[in-house]
């Protein structure tokens, strides 16, 4: 079995003790050296370009190999206020212009740091009100962009982290059933989806149902976990609220064969980041045991029967 890749939000590591926005800037290699401390994570995503106005590429490559840590992907995210109105969709052919100018900056910076995956957060694809944004073209706007990005590399792996809101009062890829519908109009090989625990519980779906949907299209590029009331993205600590749906998310990813990166996009506002990270991956390597070994001895769990499935859940808690 190939090693388990444990990635982290960079940014955590510039909270902790109540300061949700610092009073000071940290650094992206001073983060790095942070995270280095977390016992059992090997790996980290970096934000594009936000990590990467504070130090050079060279700087972080120098960085990262002190560290011992991977790097398994770069995440794009488009900075308000230039595209606060939108990126793929904004109605601006300029701005839309630049939104995939951006992603083809973070191919060449992911292939630098060698990985190949780039993650799309489209956080301000979106609209707040009726006849604000015509969908339709949108949809035509946002699946273009996205074969063009696509085609620039096909080695690298692009993949959609789709949130039903937040900033946006509601976003145009939604729910997975758009996400995965944007992603067979596209019809890129290399174009898929990442999952978001806490986003997933926003959309009032289930974390389990999206993942195993998604693994049997070969479409889970990655996944990011937390847990959190559903109501926003909280970005607490894994299977601190939701224990049995994590249980049944690890059954899936180990039915399905997930091979991909776990990373955890918690907030530990109050809390201290290094340990609050180092439980995330404690957990985590609970439940995929744990996943695993129901997957093999209970292949055919999910057969109708609730209380069967259920009962055997409650015992593997105890």
């Amino acid at each position: 079995m190939s090693e388990v890749l444990f990635s982290t939000r960079l940014n955590s590591f510039a909270l902790g003790n109540g300061l949700k926005h610092p009073s000071k800037a940290i650094s992206t290699v001073e983060l790095i050296k942070l995270a280095s401390k977390v016992k059992g994570l090997n790996a980290l995503e970096l934000n594009y370009p936000e990590h990467f106005t504070s130090n050079s590429v060279p700087e972080l490559e120098s960085a990262l190999r002190d560290s011992k840590l991977k790097v398994t992907g770069i995440q794009l995210r488009w900075p308000a206020p230039k595209f606060s109105n939108g990126g793929f969709t904004n109605p601006e052919m300029s701005i839309r212009r630049d939104a995939i100018k951006l992603v083809a900056e973070a191919i060449e910076i992911a292939k630098q740091l060698k990985t190949d995956h780039v993650l799309l957060w489209p956080a301000h694809d979106g609209y707040e009100y009726p006849l604000q944004m015509n969908y339709v073209e949108g949809w035509k706007w946002f699946k273009e962009a996205m074969q063009e990005i696509a085609d620039i590399d096909k080695s690298i792996r692009i993949s959609i982290e789709y949130k039903p809101a937040e900033p946006r009062g509601r976003t145009l890829l939604n729910t997975t059933g758009a996400v995965m519908k944007m992603i067979s109009d596209v019809g890129r090989a290399n174009v898929g989806v990442t999952l978001d625990f806490g986003h997933l519980l926003m959309a009032k779906e289930n974390p389990a149902q999206s993942a195993a949907l998604c693994l049997s299209e070969n479409k889970l590029f990655g996944l990011q976990l937390n847990d959190s009331h559903g109501a926003a993205d909280d970005g607490l600590l894994v299977g601190s609220i939701h224990t049995t749906e994590t249980v049944e998310l690890c059954y899936y990813l180990a039915k399905y064969g997930y091979s991909g990166t776990y990373y955890f996009d918690t907030d530990p506002v109050r809390e201290d980041p290094i340990r609050e990270c180092e439980m995330n991956i404690e957990r985590m390597k609970h439940f995929i045991d744990l996943g695993s070994s129901l997957a093999k001895k209970y292949p055919d769990i999910a057969n109708g029967d609730a209380l069967h499935s259920s009962e055997i859940i409650w015992k593997s808690l105890k």
